[in-house]
């Protein structure tokens, strides 16, 4: 096994996770120029991290999501850039992404292309999920965090969105703009990178992440549509996710954070996206020790905390976006979860006071 795989603490066995999700290094290969061209040395940043710059030579190379998150927080740490995520994702495209990105990139059109990319995405990123929803006449593609204990949510949702931006120019002309851009983050000091880079208008607060686009952008033909290339890349990937597809606890949590926005994450609805009774997917849960109510609890879990912790949004508008009827069921089940109520959790957890603390 290479070297630097065992730096990571990564399994022996390709595809099998030791502790958490996976991600593949894809797109931040682009961390160290990104430290050089904003004046620190990557070696003096990582320090007594387990990361080399060599680390970053090998896109395929695999790293726990978590850890992966920890060094984006160190950078942004070390170089005081509130958009350091931006400066990563704009630099990567869409065969950042592996084997799902060459796959969408030889789709017949645009629709197809993101139904790969929902598809077929956990290939290179067990962390989080991808979402594609068109309500009326607009289009949005999103992007869920799903994995526990993730650091700097708000720079990997900024990464996430720039790589998603930098994919929908590559498929439909650089010229190409969102109609808007949602960001679950603070609104930051300086808003002109994210305004230049994006060239649209973005709602920094906003209850979920994705890019809004007109849905007609789905019909358009994709420049380097293969038909032949693009069916063999898919038995490619059927047989990848045949080898070392996620276990069902993280394929039903993937597809809980994936419709919670759009409020259908019911067992029922869950049941029918992953094409099986009510009945059979509590019984495979209960069979891995779970119940739906404790995978669905985990991920409004995970999600409250990126909302308190990286918007303002109001409670009752926290409530709406995990699908509570209102404020006050919200507010019980969180302090049951956290033992604590939301508004003590983000006071403590206030990215000023946590910056004064690590200061001291």
């Amino acid at each position: 096994m290479d070297q630097r795989v065992k730096q990571i603490g990564l399994p022996a066995v390709p595809g099998r996770r030791a502790v958490g999700a996976m991600v593949r290094v894809g797109p931040l290969t682009r961390i160290p120029q990104v430290l050089r061209d904003l004046g620190c040395e990557p070696a003096a940043v990582f320090g007594d991290s387990p990361f080399v710059a060599a680390y970053f030579d090998d896109p395929d190379l695999p790293i726990p999501y978590v850890a992966g998150s920890e060094l984006i927080a160190r950078c942004v740490t070390a170089t005081g850039c509130e958009h350091f995520g931006l400066l990563v994702g704009q630099q990567s495209d869409a065969f950042s992404l592996g084997l799902a990105g060459f796959l969408l990139m030889s789709a017949p059109d645009v629709g197809s292309a993101l139904r790969d990319l929902v598809r077929y995405l956990d290939l290179h990123d067990g962390g989080g999920v991808p979402t594609l929803e068109t309500r009326g006449g607009t289009t949005l593609l999103g992007f869920s965090i799903v994995e526990p204990g993730t650091e700097a949510t708000d720079q990997v949702y900024d990464l996430s969105m720039a790589v998603a931006c930098n994919l929908m120019r590559a498929l439909c002309g650089r010229d190409w703009n969102p109609a808007e851009v949602l960001l679950p983050r603070q609104r930051p000091t300086a808003t002109s990178p994210w305004a230049g880079f994006f060239r649209a208008p973005v709602r920094f607060g906003a209850g979920q992440c994705a890019l809004a686009f007109p849905a007609s952008c789905l019909a358009r033909p994709v420049p380097a549509a293969n038909p032949q290339l693009h069916r063999h890349l898919e038995q490619e990937a059927e047989r990848r996710r045949g080898e070392w597809g996620p276990d069902f606890v993280s394929q039903v949590r993937r597809t809980v954070s994936g419709t919670m926005a759009g409020g259908r994450c019911a067992a029922v609805h869950i049941a029918r996206l992953l094409g099986m009774h009510t009945r059979t997917l509590n019984r495979r849960l209960l069979a891995e020790g779970r119940t739906f109510k404790q995978v669905q609890d985990e991920v409004r879990y995970a999600m409250s905390r990126q909302l308190l912790g990286n918007t303002s949004m109001k409670l009752a508008e926290v409530a709406a976006s995990l699908g509570y009827a209102d404020a006050s069921a919200f507010i019980r089940a969180f302090s049951r979860w956290a033992g604590t109520t939301p508004d003590a959790w983000r006071r403590a957890n206030d990215p000023a006071r946590r910056s004064a603390r690590g200061s001291r």
